[in-house]
């Protein structure tokens, strides 16, 4: 804080104030607290989305479908985009995303780099049917590993939100 003092050239009176630095007043910080409400299972397969995409279907009696892919930017502001599938179940209100870890240039989760997919599921029925899903993914040949995760405790977990 300053104080300032002028003499009015027009009047015969001192004028005074205080001069803030409003700069630190005005200054609030937004602290943002994410819900990471959803089950995630992370895939390993050497196997394009869709011929995964087409075994995850016959598996799960699913239907899963390509849409836009997912837009990140990385700290260089360079645009990466990340392969996204979706499929809706109406009755239990569940939606069930398929996102590839690989982009065009860099990984959705880069401290998981050998995870090749991962699998997100909003508002699955049963408390552990992420186990239980992890486990009928695992018995198609063509997937080496697929298990469940914590997204609390992945450092890139924003990139999970879209």
């Amino acid at each position: 804080m300053q104080r300032k003092v002028f003499l009015c050239p027009h009047a015969n009176f001192i004028i005074s104030f205080h001069e803030y630095n409003l700069s630190v007043l005005n200054k609030k910080i937004l602290r943002v607290n994410y819900d990471f409400d959803f089950a995630l299972i992370g895939i390993i397969s050497p196997m394009r989305a869709y011929r995964l995409c087409w075994f995850l279907n016959n598996q799960l009696k699913m239907n899963l479908e390509r849409e836009e892919d997912l837009l990140l930017k990385n700290e260089q502001e360079e645009e990466m985009f990340f392969p996204k599938y979706y499929f809706y179940i109406e009755e239990s209100e569940t939606d069930f995303y398929l996102l590839g870890n690989k982009g065009t240039d860099g990984y959705l989760i880069p401290e998981q780099k050998e995870i090749d997919f991962f699998m997100l599921i909003y508002n699955l029925p049963e408390r552990d049917g992420g186990a239980v899903l992890a486990k009928k993914i695992k018995l198609i040949q063509e997937i080496q590993s697929a298990f469940t995760l914590d997204p609390n405790k992945l450092r890139s977990r924003e990139n999970l939100l879209f």
